[in-house]
């Protein structure tokens, strides 16, 4: 009997339930057109997109990299900046022991200060040798009239003579005279000489003092250069990527001591299929997705083309002749401009990886 009152209960339970009607084809295909209505306009947006854009993920951020280097050797005695820290141009990174430059440095303006005092005793001492070689000319020209007025002399008496006219004692009176006047003049003449070589020797050491100065600037202008070499200075904005100066190292000229990245001299580097490059000119304008902020765009444009492939120019680049070859689409390093302003909220560093899409048009 039991068992009779759970059949029926079980038969009134089920009968009893309300029918849940099932969806509709039509209303379906209704659903299905109103998401197509909507996302029409989207999904037309992309398709026309990607048939007018190029795009690859084989792309990243690229600047200029400064290695800065001491150009004199010594001891750091100072190093100002850290690593990541923005600096400016002209400013102090690092300053080496001045000591043995500056040593150097008053050494050289001694040496200077010597030369210079040098050229100006034999400054006067070459005007003293003018006046004296002018005197000597004037004496030479004045014992050339006498040994001339003495010739003339001696040889009127000589004719007196023969004639009869004037004694012997009187004739050899103007023959000696006119002997000493020729011996004066000949002194006059020979002090001549010897006043021009005098005056030739005070000038050949002039100039040799002269060559010596002009060596004592050169060098002390190296000193003063190598002192203000010392202090090594920033050469452009930017910011330092590497630092491998530690005070107390000792430094020497081509020692990399910073890697600077150069400030707002950024681009794209973008690697595309050769098959991409059709319709791709130079100018053409590039949205830029970096990876390291979603949602943002970047505007640039098309700057450059690598004159050949990237594995053209690689440490080992293939040899296809060898007979084993197989075909590989190549990739051509395409340079993009970054146009977009600096923005410090959303900063570009080298090395980043981008998604450059190149409006190409239909």
């Amino acid at each position: 009997m039991s068992e009779q009152l759970k059949e029926e209960n079980k038969t009134k339970f089920r009968f009893s339930r309300p029918q849940i009607k099932k969806p509709s084809k039509k209303i379906f295909l209704i659903f299905i057109l109103i998401i197509l209505v909507v996302a029409s306009p989207f999904v037309y947006q992309k398709v026309v997109y990607s048939l007018t854009h190029q795009s690859t993920d084989d792309a990243y951020v690229e600047g200029t990299y400064i290695y800065i280097s001491p150009q004199i050797s010594g001891k750091i005695v100072a190093v100002n900046v850290e690593r990541y820290q923005e600096v400016k141009k002209g400013q102090v990174l690092a300053e080496i022991d001045t000591a043995d430059y500056t040593n150097a440095l008053n050494l050289n303006e001694a040496t200077l200060k010597k030369a210079e005092a040098t050229i100006n005793e034999i400054e006067s001492s070459e005007k003293q040798a003018e006046a004296a070689l002018q005197q000597a000319r004037d004496n030479y020209s004045s014992a050339k009239a006498e040994a001339e007025l003495a010739q003339k002399e001696k040889t009127r008496y000589e004719d007196l003579y023969k004639q009869d006219a004037v004694s012997a004692d009187v004739y050899d009176t103007y023959v000696t005279k006119e002997k000493t006047a020729i011996a004066a003049m000949k002194a006059a003449e020979k002090a001549v000489n010897q006043a021009k070589a005098a005056l030739d020797t005070i000038r050949a050491k002039k100039v040799t003092t002269l060559y010596a100065i002009k060596e004592a600037k050169a060098n002390l202008d190296q000193a003063l250069i190598n002192v203000r070499r010392t202090k090594i200075y920033a050469p452009e904005d930017g910011y330092i990527a590497k630092k491998f100066a530690e005070v107390g190292n000792y430094a020497v000229p081509g020692q990399t001591l910073f890697i600077l990245v150069k400030k707002n001299d950024l681009w794209v580097t973008a690697n595309f299929k050769e098959t991409q490059l059709d319709k791709m000119r130079v100018g053409q304008k590039v949205d830029i997705y970096v990876d390291a902020y979603p949602g943002i765009k970047f505007e640039g444009h098309v700057e450059s083309f690598q004159p050949g492939t990237g594995a053209v120019f690689s440490l080992l680049p293939p040899e296809n002749a060898t007979g084993n070859f197989v075909k590989v689409v190549q990739r051509v390093p395409v340079r993009i401009a970054i146009d977009s302003p600096y923005d410090p909220k959303h900063p570009l560093y080298p090395g980043l990886s981008v998604n450059p899409y190149v409006d190409t048009g239909f």
